[in-house]
């Protein structure tokens, strides 16, 4: 009897282990994360799934595919993006589909934010000094009433052939800049190549517009390990903190824009100084987020993070609601479908649309 139990025993302990392996090879998951810079940011993709070799191929073609947008995309490159800028106040310029696509969504973000987010003021971010090599000359310059006025008071249109796919310029003082748009679009163009290699779930980062996914949960026999993707929101004056996490279930995307990203100091004598986060009180913080209107640097807001279906429509409206500013920005955000925002005014108040009202953040900088 006692030589039956001790067998039983063993033969227990045996299935034990043996289902503790079987859990332990159904729940483990392959991560491939690889980082390259990419559109003047690090651009970031973070892929799992049950196979390693599956993960590594849909970040490689992903990959493939965000460099050459990037260069698609580039406003003084060999790009059709390029070409229109040199080209198109003489002539209609032939557009790759990708950049017919992005500017037809820029044209409606433009009608739709009252001219807040506006795509024609590339040579007005010139003057001030960020250009599109920012991060390697670093300096910025306030331009003169002289040098803003005549660009500013400019219409600027952009005449599109949607059978032709082509695009023309209304003057030689427009300049399309696609930045405040294209990173969203290729962050979109990212994952949908990555859905296609059926991972669990992934996370695109371009300089912090992000888009996260998670379509098949891991399953451990017949349980589900559904887990949502946890965002910190960058704190605008302290770079060392966060305001608060958000947790993101299943596919959506999120974008933040800030003055703390490109950015100078000036004194009173217009001494420039280089931007840090925190703000010194000697001296008035400029930064690339730019007014059409005015062609100055936006004021009213710090930091506007935008959570939306997809990346590109949240990328143009976290500039759109920055330029707006508290009241007009929050008022878009609530007339549109699935889209929350998080705004930070310059007297350190955070704001935050009526979806997010339980999320557990602050009401002011801490």
């Amino acid at each position: 009897m006692r030589r039956t139990l001790s067998v039983l025993k063993i033969f227990i302990f045996i299935v034990l282990a043996l289902s503790l392996v079987f859990l332990y090879l159904q729940g483990r998951v392959a991560v491939v994360q690889e980082e390259h810079y990419l559109l003047g940011t690090y651009f970031r993709i973070k892929a799992q799934s049950r196979s390693h070799d599956q993960a590594q191929r849909a970040v490689h073609e992903a990959l493939a595919e965000a460099k050459r947008l990037s260069e698609e995309f580039s406003r003084i490159g060999a790009g059709s993006l390029g070409a229109l800028n040199r080209y198109g106040a003489s002539e209609s310029v032939r557009l790759s589909d990708d950049v017919f696509t992005v500017l037809e969504a820029a044209e409606r973000y433009r009608e739709l934010s009252g001219g807040a987010f506006d795509h024609t003021i590339g040579k007005i971010v010139d003057l001030w000094g960020f250009t599109q090599d920012w991060d390697r000359a670093g300096v910025g310059r306030i331009p003169s009433a002289d040098e803003l006025q005549p660009l500013v008071e400019e219409p600027r249109q952009i005449s599109l052939d949607t059978t032709a796919k082509t695009a023309r310029l209304s003057s030689p003082n427009i300049e399309v800049d696609l930045g405040g748009i294209a990173k969203g679009y290729i962050v979109d163009r990212v994952v949908e190549i990555l859905k296609k290699h059926e991972l669990d779930s992934a996370l695109v980062d371009a300089g912090g517009n992000i888009r996260v996914f998670n379509d098949r949960p891991r399953k451990v026999l017949w349980f589900e390990d559904r887990r949502p993707f946890r965002i910190g929101v960058q704190h605008p004056r302290d770079e060392s903190k966060i305001l608060g996490v958000l947790e993101i279930w299943g596919d959506h995307a999120l974008a933040t824009s800030g003055d703390y990203q490109r950015c100078f100091f000036a004194d009173a004598l217009k001494n420039i100084f280089p931007c840090r986060y925190a703000d010194e009180p000697d001296k008035i913080r400029y930064h690339h987020i730019i007014d059409p209107k005015t062609g100055q640097p936006a004021r009213g807001l710090i930091s506007t993070t935008i959570l939306a279906p997809t990346a590109m429509e949240a990328d143009a409206l976290s500039t759109a609601v920055f330029v707006l500013g508290e009241q007009k920005g929050l008022a878009l955000i609530e007339s549109l479908p699935n889209v929350e925002g998080i705004l930070v005014t310059d007297n350190g108040r955070i704001v935050v649309s009526s979806g997010l009202k339980d999320i557990n953040f602050p009401t002011e900088l801490p």
